[in-house]
């Protein structure tokens, strides 16, 4: 049988707090469990909390790789935040890049203080248009909140990858997956959020097919 052994690589981007490091540990066991070779990389802004986060996830069929993507190599983003979506474009993406952003913002601390001017939603979209060559912009801070479960954010943006078919990763490995990374209790609520998540972005998708 022959091995394609084509790189993908993706990186899952938010501030701390929001969860995309569990997501990245998710996407990576479920590409493990498919027979892949799989690498994670994190790197953190100068805090945890409130501070930039993007981890690195890297995989091909045969072959280990170094963690971190490399500069204009970007396959794949998954953003929890639209700022620091242009932050990882801007380093990573390339004319081939397709995105998954979180259009709901948050500011930081220079915004809050009145020291820094934070684009509104257009001007982020109009340069995430620019810097990729799909884009899907989800609603998916609205989902958590309709689920009055915010820290389900990350897998309504797992949901909206899945559904994006960006990747060829099978949607019931994630699902199958979430028990070993979820208490129980919270199995069905992140469950409801990643099938909202696989909605909200095949709602997109057909609209573009319709016009």
């Amino acid at each position: 049988m022959t091995i394609n052994n084509k790189v993908t690589n993706l990186i899952i981007t938010g501030v701390g707090g929001q969860g995309n490091v569990l997501a990245a540990r998710l996407v990576a066991s479920v590409l493990l469990e498919e027979g892949y070779e799989v690498t994670v990389g994190d790197v953190y802004g100068l805090t945890q909390r409130g501070g930039s986060v993007a981890s690195h996830v890297r995989w091909r069929e045969k072959g280990t790789l170094p963690p971190l993507v490399p500069s204009r190599s970007l396959d794949i983003l998954v953003a929890f935040e639209p700022l620091e979506a242009l932050r990882v474009l801007s380093r990573y993406g390339n004319e081939k890049t397709a995105a998954v952003v979180n259009e709901t913002p948050i500011m930081p601390i220079g915004v809050q203080t009145g020291r820094f001017h934070y684009p509104n939603l257009a001007e982020l979209q109009e340069g995430l248009d620019l810097l990729t060559e799909k884009l899907l912009m989800i609603k998916a801070t609205a989902i958590a909140r309709e689920l009055k479960q915010l820290q389900a954010l990350n897998m309504v943006m797992l949901g909206a990858l899945a559904g994006s078919g960006f990747t060829a990763i099978k949607r019931e490995n994630f699902t199958r997956i979430l028990h070993s990374y979820v208490p129980k209790k919270f199995v069905d609520i992140n469950r409801k959020a990643f099938e909202m998540g696989i909605n909200a972005s095949s709602l997109i998708l057909e609209d573009y097919r319709r016009n």
